[in-house]
């Protein structure tokens, strides 16, 4: 279990938005030498830069001692490069194909509106990996949870039916919504947790206030905001920076 005496800021859900990503921890003043940065998944899929944000997370991580863990989009990145067929269908509806292009450089729209065929896919996937192997090891070797005394930091949630939250499969730690979400979890420390956009859980973006829990994913993806979550001698505060230009539609 990690013990943090200095000041700790908490940004989840980054999907691909490297420059609001970048002006975020300018505004809360992040300071490596003595603040612990922990990012809660999710660094590609639906964003125009994605590989840009491995990149720049993978470098914080190793240079700064930052804790990034898992999410259920970094883990499907992961799941389509192994099988780029048989997952095609499920990453594509989740935003992958933003991610294939950031990796490629190319514009993969255009390829897809000409006739293609699985090896095309294949070859994509291949082509990620033989280009890219430091990045996607460090995205496949990437913790599920994080724990301190006083919290637990985790993409999605944990399941609060077991009597031993780490009994949580990995799957649940980077997916689960119910009974998580809706239910109060009977464990001692405060969860921290992205995956479930704040609009979702109250009427606006701002981190959400729950009881032992705290949801942060403020949606920036989806054209609003990117939160920070500052925890410093018992306190909250909450920094933002709202999505620049264009978004991704979640309809489709």
């Amino acid at each position: 279990m990690g013990v943090i005496e200095n000041r700790i800021l908490v940004i989840s859900d980054i999907h691909g938005c490297l420059n609001e990503f970048q002006e975020l921890l300018k505004l809360a003043d992040y300071k490596p030498k003595s603040d612990q940065l922990i990012l809660l998944g999710d660094y590609v899929d639906r964003g125009r830069n994605s590989k840009e944000v491995v990149e720049f997370v993978k470098e914080l991580v190793a240079s700064n001692g930052v804790i990034a863990l898992r999410g259920n989009h970094d883990q499907m990145f992961c799941d389509w490069i192994k099988k780029p067929i048989e997952t095609l269908e499920r990453y594509f509806r989740n935003g992958g194909l933003a991610t294939i292009q950031s990796f490629l450089s190319l514009n993969v729209e255009e390829e897809l509106a000409e006739e293609i065929d699985e090896n095309t896919y294949r070859n994509w996937a291949t082509a990620i990996l033989d280009s890219n192997p430091e990045l996607i090891e460090f995205l496949e070797n990437l913790p599920f949870y994080y724990e301190t005394d006083s919290f637990i930091f985790v993409h999605a949630g944990i399941n609060p039916d077991y009597e031993d939250w780490k009994y949580t499969s990995n799957h649940e730690f980077i997916w689960i919504r119910d009974p998580f979400l809706h239910f109060d979890h009977p464990f001692d420390q405060t969860i921290i947790h992205g995956h479930t956009p704040t609009f979702i859980l109250q009427n606006d973006s701002n981190i959400f206030y729950g009881n032992k829990k705290i949801g942060i994913d403020g949606g920036c993806v989806y054209g609003k905001q990117l939160n920070c979550l500052e925890i410093k001698n018992g306190y909250f505060t909450h920094y933002f920076v709202k999505k620049e230009g264009e978004y991704y539609d979640q309809e489709n």
